[in-house]
């Protein structure tokens, strides 16, 4: 949790870095996860991201909420393809 202040500086910063150049040289195992009806990143900007990254693994969720909540379906497909990403 932070204060108005700070909530908008931080979401001010995440709106104007581009790092897009920056993704072909990433060298991590990557799994990008993005919900199809995202109501704040549209989701071919998740696609295209994971589509940046060599080797990158791209898992579509449905639902529309930004955040995963524990107890959604789409959360119980994410916590089991971040185990399966994990252990491979």
């Amino acid at each position: 949790s932070t204060n108005g202040e700070n909530a908008y500086a931080i979401q001010s910063c995440g709106a104007t870095v581009d790092i897009r150049d920056l993704l072909p040289a990433v060298k991590a195992p990557t799994l990008v996860a993005h919900r199809r009806g995202d109501a704040v990143a549209p989701f071919e900007l998740g696609r295209a991201l994971a589509a940046a990254i060599p080797g990158a693994r791209f898992l579509p969720l449905e639902g529309r909420n930004h955040l995963l909540l524990e107890g959604e379906e789409a959360w119980r497909r994410f916590a089991d393809a971040a185990r399966v990403f994990l252990e491979s």
